[in-house]
């Protein structure tokens, strides 16, 4: 089966488009971007309205020209990204990651990947047990087919309509990433510096 990775680059934080800081020898946007295609045979990352020419840029600068830009026009909410993002992408399997963070372990992406070749979706939960949207893998055709059903409700409804859906407890992620690198997220400037420092208590644990 063929897996897409989709990055969702549409802004975090109290600071506009913090993804674009640089974190070591890449802007952070592109660390996901290599994590994620260590799995995926295309990626695709979204952007908001308007910004295809920074990101562009930034990819072209750093040599990712194999990535794929899309704009996303109605950004408002979760259900709207991956019903643009979906429809974009090529692969059965459509793994998602947000943009801002760059220390997501390969593996839990192999895995979640892996654990949806016979699934409609496996979606992980995080430290308050909410569902992220942005860390979680569907097939593609299954999703589309139950977002065309309707759309009221968000994307918990959407999930009511697949009969074959995983969910990963964060109990779970703890035990696979015990170091959590995979719920660290670039919020502002600032959090740059703290995750040098993860990064470099990383590489002496190895």
């Amino acid at each position: 089966m063929k897996t897409s990775g989709l990055v969702i680059a549409l802004g975090y934080g109290g600071e506009s488009l913090v993804e674009l800081n640089k974190l070591g020898e890449y802007p952070v946007f592109l660390h996901v971007v290599r994590n994620v295609g260590e799995v995926a045979e295309e990626v695709i990352v979204a952007v908001s309205r308007g910004l295809l020419g920074v990101y562009d840029k930034a990819v072209s600068e750093y040599g990712f020209d194999e990535c794929r830009l899309v704009e996303i026009g109605d950004s408002g909410d979760e259900l709207s990204i991956l019903k643009e993002g979906l429809g974009t992408a090529g692969g059965d399997i459509v793994i998602t990651a947000p943009a801002n963070a760059p220390l997501i372990p390969v593996d839990i992406l192999t895995l979640l990947t892996e654990l949806c070749e016979r699934r409609d979706a496996v979606l992980t939960r995080n430290m308050k047990g909410d569902v992220d949207w942005f860390l979680s893998a569907y097939n593609r055709k299954s999703l589309i087919e139950a977002i065309g059903l309707g759309e009221g409700g968000g994307m918990g409804n959407v999930v009511e309509k697949l009969r074959r859906v995983m969910y990963i407890a964060y109990s779970t992620i703890k035990d696979l990433d015990p170091m959590l690198l995979s719920s660290v997220r670039i919020m502002r400037a600032s959090d740059i510096q703290l995750v040098e420092k993860i990064i470099g208590r990383t590489r002496g644990v190895r």
